[in-house]
């Protein structure tokens, strides 16, 4: 549909017909945490703290030695955990837990509070919200009865990214005003209300970014941290919440699949020039999987915030902007019946210090989403503090004082889950080519509370046979609407700033289509149907059976078709193991085996060690009676990876954790690898976001201490010596924005057929597309020749030469306009005919560009083993048929 025919209700007619969104429980305004308690509702003095144990809490300021909030000053994580576990040793109201340990070793913390009663009866409490989210076999009176009897449960957590550090410096003075304040107050709310408080879901980020901070006082350093706040993830960690990839991701979804909680606050900090505190309402468009109940609860307690702030005098906040209720990937408790309340709170100066201006800061118009302008020049660190803390106590209230309400939603919400009509179920077809990612996505699903059932005989739904060990998703279960965004194709509405103009920006990506993202077949039936099945209790890889040791003239042979594949490649690296790939497809004894097949020649410790890894992943192995008649590749043995990294990119980040998971054997290139890297790389990833100025300039050793001198820039001589390393032999995969940075090193004739005119005429933040993959080429091995690509802000060209150097077409965008698979996409006709993977040679370098982002988040795993294809492929020797017949021998040379 074009533009006009598609365009919704612009941002600001949506905003005034959201803008009746209302809260019923009244606004508090935030006692000061550095003095003497206060009764907010003006009843009285502060009763004594209720303590427990020999010793008193000490205030916030007391224990840390400057109140929380000052200037320039930062608590830190070695000393708020002590502070943490001595609040649950001493108050009868707070149970210090320990989740475990982080992916760096820290400890990952929460802190439960209540009331001594609650606290008592927390096991029943968490029964009944756990009974009411389930409903299935529970009558309407039953229902009712235990929302009578239970407790809302409010989980907020603070700390995710963590250079936006307001929210979990807050968190300590919540934690004490909750322990010890005995205000009727603070006493209601604890009588009605279980709070989850984490004071930090990213605690490694906390211990690099305040510690940094610490460190550099009193020098000329930068005081922001200014790489990766967690190890492998960053700013994305926060995006994980599909995958679940993360330790810390999957200590959260624990924390929720337990407690089922109504409400999840998720507290941020946004940009100086943001509303003072964000809330929602959020913008449109919310995904259709989470539940209408869900999103009036969260305009409830947004809107409830929005109140609060304003009774209290807070000016400058905002709601309705910027951020929407689409993406999955940032959302997970949507689908398990919490509504998600971000926070965003504008931020300070270099984290700490005041942000000052030469006027009111921020926007200064008012409209039905931010009623009164800020009104002061300045904006603090304790500016932020208080702004938060408001809001966590309305939202506190808007649940407190609705326990009722809050509760029977619970099961309502539950009730419609169990009892839709359509559709019936997904199936997954039992004997995929792809066993690690049907694997993977069970995985995710069991890990998000889904059902699963394997179907025990063959059976028939919507018109199609299925094997026997099939898996069935019931669509009637309560958290389907996690199964059912997953698997099926997103459909972004066309939403304009206004009609006839720009796209409205939607925050995050707009598909997550896991069958597109993994390769695999899932198939939605909408009636129902009658199948033997049990309930899967956990995720195993499927049985394989270990084929007969093939003769001395044979080989192992282990198919591409799984991305898994690369777990076995790199363990058979690692144990110095023969590894080969056959460069064209053949067949024996009526099987037929692809291009890209990888032979082993046999050998004892070939034989068990893929006997292991075959158990390990559910990838079968064959054995093979004589080596095939076709030209191959010899993997280059201990094949050394290198990953360009600049400070704080993102998917390089996301690479090393599926470089660590798989085993590969990579390094981060430093600025002093440069003078010898062919050396110590057989291959170098370059991916999206590395660019001419973060090899070149890359961090100021001025303003950074040595120990980042890895990042420091390498000057025009690296810059030649990484061409040098390329044109010398070397290999260089690129992807993302990081082929137009190839592009510039080594002078690739290629341009962009996308307009640079605005995004009106070409725009695709975040969706699958299609491609046509010349699946005999080794970049593409394993792929199946339609294998979606993944596009977001990306790239797309068109060869200028086809003489400057040798190329190959890896794959492309089919002609025409028909490109969009899932998400949104304006402009697709610009995208026909062009080329998005090549491979070229380039002087006796090796060097393959893709314009998409073949390896974003982990995400897109299928399209990912495209860079270990490429990787791997560049430093291997090429092999003649009758060479490559000759595995058994020690040494096959050319």
């Amino acid at each position: 549909m074009t533009s006009s025919e598609g365009s919704r209700l612009s941002r600001r007619a949506l905003l005034r017909t959201t803008a009746a969104a209302g809260a019923a429980a009244a606004a508090t305004t935030v006692a000061d945490p550095g003095t003497a308690a206060a009764d907010p509702r003006g009843d009285g003095p502060a009763r004594p703290a209720a303590t427990r144990g020999p010793g008193a809490i000490p205030t916030p300021a007391a224990y840390f030695g400057s109140r929380i909030g000052t200037d320039g000053f930062l608590t830190t994580w070695d000393r708020m955990v002590p502070y943490f576990r001595l609040i649950g040793a001493h108050s009868d109201r707070v149970r210090y837990e320990e989740i475990g340990r982080t992916t760096r070793g820290n400890p990952y913390v929460l802190l439960t509070i209540s009331s001594p009663k609650n606290l008592a009866n927390l096991d029943k409490l968490v029964a009944r919200n756990a009974r009411l989210a389930d409903p299935r076999g529970l009558s309407e009176a039953e229902a009712r009865q235990l929302a009578t009897e239970g407790v809302p449960f409010y989980y907020v957590q603070a700390g995710i990214h963590a250079t936006e550090v307001g929210n979990s410096q807050a968190a300590v003075e919540w934690a004490h005003r909750l322990a010890t304040e005995r205000s009727d107050y603070i006493g209601k709310i604890l009588d009605n209300l279980v709070i989850l408080l984490q004071p930090c879901q990213n605690p490694d980020g906390i211990v690099l970014v305040n510690d940094h901070f610490a460190a550099t006082a009193g020098t000329d350093y930068a005081r922001t941290y200014p790489d990766l706040y967690n190890k492998y993830t960053g700013h994305d960690d926060n995006r994980d919440w599909i995958m679940l990839t993360q330790v810390e991701s999957r200590y959260n979804v624990a924390i929720l699949n337990k407690y089922r909680p109504q409400v999840f606050q998720d507290s941020h900090g946004a940009g100086a020039g943001a509303p003072r505190l964000f809330t929602p309402p959020y913008l449109s468009p919310y995904d259709p999987n989470i539940d209408t109940i869900v999103v009036q609860q969260t305009d409830t307690v947004g809107m409830a915030m929005q109140r609060g702030m304003t009774v209290a005098g807070m000016k400058g906040n905002g709601w309705g902007s910027e951020y929407d209720y689409w993406s999955a990937s940032r959302q997970y408790c949507v689908y398990h019946g919490s509504a998600r309340i971000l926070t965003e709170a504008a931020s300070a100066a270099d984290l700490a210090y005041p942000q000052k201006g030469e006027g009111p800061l921020g926007r200064q118009d008012t409209d039905i989403n931010f009623i009164e302008p800020y009104d002061s020049d300045t904006w603090t660190l304790r500016d932020i503090v208080d702004r938060v803390s408001q809001a966590f106590y309305s939202g506190i209230e808007a649940v407190a004082y609705d326990t009722y309400n809050w509760l029977y939603n619970t099961y309502r919400i539950g009730a419609k889950a169990v009892t839709r009509t359509t559709p019936y179920a997904y199936v997954i077809p039992a004997g995929q080519r792809d066993p690690q990612a049907v694997r993977d996505a069970l995985e995710i699903f069991h890990r998000g509370a889904v059902e699963i059932h394997r179907a025990g005989a063959a059976f028939t739904a919507g018109g199609k046979r299925y094997p026997t060990g099939s898996y069935v998703i019931p669509m009637r279960q309560p958290y389907a609407g996690f199964a059912k965004t997953l698997l099926e194709v997103q459909d972004y509405p066309q939403l304009l700033e206004y009609p006839g103009g720009p796209p409205q920006r939607p925050y995050d990506t707009t598909a997550q289509t896991l069958p597109m993202l993994l390769g695999f077949e899932a198939d939605l039936v909408e009636k129902p149907f009658s199948a033997r099945t049990e309930r899967l209790r956990s995720v195993e890889p499927p049985a394989v059976t270990a084929p007969p040791a093939p003769p001395r003239t044979g080989a192992y042979a282990v198919g591409p078709e799984s991305y898994g594949v690369f777990r076995i490649v790199a363990a058979l690296q690692k144990a110095d193991v023969p590894t080969f790939r056959a460069a064209a497809p053949f067949t024996e004894g009526g099987r037929s085996f692809p291009a890209g097949t990888f032979l082993v020649p046999p050998s004892a410790a070939a034989r068990r060690l893929l006997r292991t890894q075959s158990e390990k992943t559910g990838i079968p192995v064959r054995s093979l009676r004589s080596v095939p008649a076709v030209a191959g590749v010899r993997l280059k043995p201990h094949t050394r990876i290198g990953l360009l990294k600049p400070p704080n990119n993102i998917p390089s980040g996301w690479l090393m954790w599926t470089f660590d998971q798989y085993g590969v054997d990579y390094s981060v290139v430093e600025a002093g690898d440069y003078p010898r890297l062919a050396d110590k790389f057989d291959a170098v990833i370059m991916p999206e976001g590395v660019s001419r100025k973060s090899i070149v300039e890359g961090l100021d050793p001025d303003r950074y201490p040595p120990e980042w001198a890895w990042a420091f820039g390498v000057g025009e001589t690296g810059w030649r010596r990484l061409r040098d390393y390329v044109t010398g032999g070397g290999t260089l995969v690129s992807f993302g924005s990081g082929t137009a940075t190839a592009k510039d090193l080594l002078g690739l004739p290629i341009a962009s057929v996308l307009p640079d005119g605005s995004s009106s005429d070409f725009y695709c933040p975040g969706s699958l597309l299609r491609q046509e993959f010349d699946t005999a080429n080794p970049v593409a091995w394993g792929l199946t020749g339609d294998n979606p690509v993944w596009f977001v802000s990306d790239d797309a060209y068109r060869l200028t030469s086809t003489s400057t150097y040798p190329v190959d077409v890896v794959s492309k965008y089919p002609d025409g306009d028909d490109q969009l698979l899932s998400g949104w996409l304006i402009g697709g006709a610009d995208l026909g005919g062009a080329v998005n993977g090549l491979s070229w040679t380039v002087g006796d370098g090796y060097v393959v560009t893709f314009g998409s982002e073949v390896g974003f988040r982990t995400w897109n795993r299928s399209e990912q083993r495209t860079l270990f294809n490429a990787a791997y492929h560049g430093p291997s020797t090429r092999l003649t048929a009758a060479q490559f017949r000759r595995l058994d021998e020690k040494e096959v040379t050319p």
